[in-house]
């Protein structure tokens, strides 16, 4: 295919081909290549460029400008990190009892996105370790449960995640075998650590560089078959599981997403690359990218710490490509639309007029750009993520095609959309540039084949036409299995095809279309399927709603949700509504509250085509937000349903009681 044609992806097969005389669609042709030196890379062509940036800070913590380490620099600061690792003797191999991975030595990170993360990563990278890394929003049962089954002996910890360390030394567990405990973010050892005894011994980032810089070790890749990171999936249930990475799975993805970028998007990651890295770098996700930009010469800038400050973060770093997850898009475009809503009168009129044009020439024809509405409406939105934004890219979990289509207008340019797992190494398929169907996300990368597994209980068939079942893939990033844990390997992977648990539908070109998780579909009544994450994505985009739990029984007749208002835009509506002295808690409780969001779903489900099983017929409203804080949502954004279901049961029986009045 050259490369004119991939610019129609309207046409059968454009994303895949399914192979001749398998028993069920959907399997690929695939093409395997490999490359190894992803930094190394980049240093030798040029060490001089700049690499890894963060702001500087004044005495009085006002924030600068990002100030950049060369490539030179950070390996130089990569090879004495490793050295130190090195020469602490304190680390040993563990067994991962999978079939075909070695033994592998293992070192743990328990901070958010910094430098001290990047080196780290780079020195055990040159010096044979392997990385375990601890989202620092895990709770403190999660934290225990990583550090006994890896047999950390080192610790890399941040002023933000020590207090949740020490609560797990304050447990009663023998199964913890920390060290040493590096600390980062101090300038003194604080006196919560002086003034107790513990097992592991406590040094500052500087002390434990210093045997590095007296003895720079020569370097000891580890072989490519071996342990890259242990990532523990947060899990939306029970105890994360350590999903096994390999060198040779992570090197092909990150070479694989450059190779899929250029050749089908026409998207040159280049040396001018320039990517903010604020999403956690736990999450293979980010890894990925940062890694991607690595191998092309590119230039990572570090967020300052401060989610709310982000968006000034992008502003003055001004990134060339735009990595994140749905729920920064839908506070991006709600906080837009808002914006427009309180203007009224003729500039949301003008808003609307622009806002409508743009989306049909995107879907028509691929055109992002419009003269007139560029430079009188959208321009200022565009320099919100700082001007320089080429393309953006959107993964982990679903999000609205209507919202999809409003944020390509808004910035005037791509917005790709991709599905992965943790266990595929975090890419599996991927949009092209010029693919304007916001409801699919692309097809199989090159190196992954993909297959469609009847599920006859669900009644989904992979052998009839609309082919749907559960996703099956297998390839050269998909993980060996999971650590210390065979019995979840045997039963997640069978022959080298990894079971994804997620019901898909193959379109006609090849790409696939997300249906939902086969464990989070529910039955009603009348024998119809549900699917509550479609449903979420699409009352998630009614300006008045920040978040929604759907919820069903098998013996009612339609979907319920628990609901939470945007506080922001609640803030314009109760002035509106006669209701100015109100708090937030108490307009929640309001019954106008309650009848304008069930008039906004309404409208969405409307058109969004929902069919009438699907629409949400009852509502409660609470002002609590779903957090990571109270357990209601992974670190990686999702919702915790079974928590979910727990607190709020007797309000969902509340609501079918209400509905049968």
């Amino acid at each position: 295919m050259d490369r004119e044609s991939r610019k129609d992806p309207s046409v059968p097969n454009f994303y895949s081909v399914a192979i001749p005389g398998t028993e069920e669609k959907g399997a690929l042709i695939t093409l395997l290549f490999y490359r190894w030196g992803i930094f190394e890379n980049s240093l030798k062509k040029n060490p001089q460029a700049p690499c890894i940036s963060k702001r500087e800070v004044s005495k009085d913590g006002t924030l600068g400008d990002f100030k950049a380490r060369t490539y030179e620099e950070v390996a130089n600061l990569a090879r004495v990190v490793g050295s130190s690792i090195a020469q602490l003797n304190m680390i040993t191999e563990i067994d991962p009892q999978i079939k075909q991975v070695p033994p592998a030595k293992l070192f743990g990170l328990y901070v958010p996105n910094c430098e001290e993360w990047l080196l780290c990563e780079l020195g055990c990278y040159a010096y044979g370790y392997a990385l375990v890394p601890i989202y620092n929003t895990m709770n403190v049962t999660a934290v225990e449960s990583i550090l006994i089954e890896s047999e950390l002996t080192v610790l890399l910890v941040h002023s933000s995640t020590l207090d949740s360390l020490l609560q797990v030394f304050d447990r009663d567990n023998s199964g913890v075998q920390l060290q040493l405990i590096i600390l980062v973010g101090f300038e003194e050892i604080p006196e919560k650590v002086k003034n107790k005894k513990f097992k592991a011994k406590f040094i500052l980032w500087d002390e434990f560089l210093k045997k590095g810089e007296k003895k720079v070790l020569p370097m000891t890749p580890a072989p490519i078959d071996s342990i890259n990171v242990i990532s523990y999936t947060s899990g939306t249930t029970g105890i994360p599981k350590g999903v096994i990475i390999t060198h040779k799975n992570f090197v092909d993805i990150v070479v694989v997403t450059i190779h899929y970028a250029d050749t089908f998007c026409d998207l040159k990651i280049k040396s001018f690359a320039r990517h903010i890295s604020y999403l956690p770098m736990a999450h293979l996700f980010e890894k990925t990218f940062v890694h991607a930009v690595y191998l092309c010469g590119g230039h990572i800038g570090l967020y300052s710490g401060d989610v709310k400050k982000i968006l000034e973060d992008i502003q003055v770093f001004k990134p060339t490509f735009f990595v994140s997850v749905p729920r920064l898009f839908q506070r991006i475009h709600d906080k837009v639309m808002g914006t427009v809503s309180e203007a009224g009168g003729i500039k949301q009129w003008i808003f609307n007029q622009g806002l409508k044009t743009k989306i049909s020439n995107i879907v028509k024809n691929g055109d992002y750009t419009h003269r007139l509405y560029d430079t009188i409406i959208f321009n200022k939105i565009q320099k919100l993520l700082g001007g320089n934004v080429q393309w953006m890219f959107v993964g982990s979990s679903g999000m609205d095609p209507m919202i999809v289509n409003r944020i390509k207008a808004f910035f005037g340019i791509p917005v790709m959309w991709g599905y992965a797992l943790t266990e595929c190494t975090a890419g599996a398929s991927i949009q092209v540039l010029y693919d304007t169907d916001a409801s699919q996300c692309g097809g199989p990368l090159p190196t992954l084949q993909f297959r469609i597994r009847s599920v006859p209980d669900l009644n989904y068939c992979a052998d009839r036409k609309p082919i749907r079942g559960e996703l099956l893939m297998r390839g050269v990033h998909v993980t060996p299995g999971y650590f210390k844990n065979k019995a979840l390997t045997d039963e997640v992977l069978e022959d080298g095809w990894l079971h994804t648990g997620d019901i898909v539908e193959m379109l006609e070109n090849g790409s696939i279309r997300i249906i939902d998780r086969i464990k989070l579909l529910f039955k009603l009544a009348q024998g119809e399927y549900i699917s509550p994450t479609y449903i979420e994505s699409i009352i998630n985009g009614c300006p008045l709603i920040a978040q929604s739990f759907i919820s069903g029984k098998p013996d009612e007749m339609c979907p319920v949700a628990i609901i939470v208002p945007d506080e922001e835009r609640i803030k314009f509506w109760k002035n509106e509504n006669g209701m100015a002295d109100k708090t937030f808690e108490e307009i929640c409780k309001t019954e106008k509250l309650r009848l304008a969001i069930l008039e906004e779903i309404a409208q969405r489900s409307l058109e969004s085509q929902l069919r009438g099983y699907e629409k949400v017929k009852a509502i409660h409203i609470t002002h609590e937000p779903f957090t990571v804080e109270n357990g209601l949502l992974t670190s990686t954004q999702k919702l915790r349903r079974h928590e979910l279901t727990l607190r709020y049961g007797p309000h969902i029986d509340n609501l079918y009681n209400e509905i049968k009045i």
